[in-house]
């Protein structure tokens, strides 16, 4: 999959994790993706749950949606998502769901502590722009 630099809309990478406290890992995964130099200009936004019926936002992050508008930027978000998820498979046992579009890709294991790799999988399996 090609992700035209011509078409001009914005690509929409979901993020979503499941284990162990999940909504602080994901508010940890969006501090590191915002402090990376590499993603400056990418906007790395929490979806929540609503807490009652009666609210329609606040409660738990349930994913992050990284909004990237420079497709050549696509590498650099998989990149950070993997360099996030090798430093912390260390200690703690995460599921990393990316998706973009109709594609996803399901990280877990042993495959969480190599960046590098996961990053491949990604831009192999996801798309990314030449």
């Amino acid at each position: 999959m090609q992700l035209s630099p011509d078409s001009g809309d914005p690509i929409r990478v979901e993020i979503t994790l499941d284990g162990e406290d999940s909504d602080s890992a994901l508010n940890e995964l969006r501090k590191w993706l915002l402090s990376d130099e590499d993603l400056v200009g990418v906007r790395v936004d929490p979806v929540t749950a609503a807490t009652r019926p009666d609210l329609m936002s606040g409660g738990l992050v349930e994913a992050l949606v990284a909004t990237v508008t420079d497709p050549g930027l696509i590498g650099a978000v998989f990149a950070g998502v993997g360099g996030w998820a090798a430093a912390r498979a260390s200690n703690r046992r995460t599921r990393v769901r990316v998706t973009v579009g109709d594609r996803e890709v399901e990280v877990e294991g042993p495959d969480l502590r190599d960046p590098e790799g996961m990053a491949r999988r990604l831009r192999e399996d996801l798309g990314e722009a030449p």
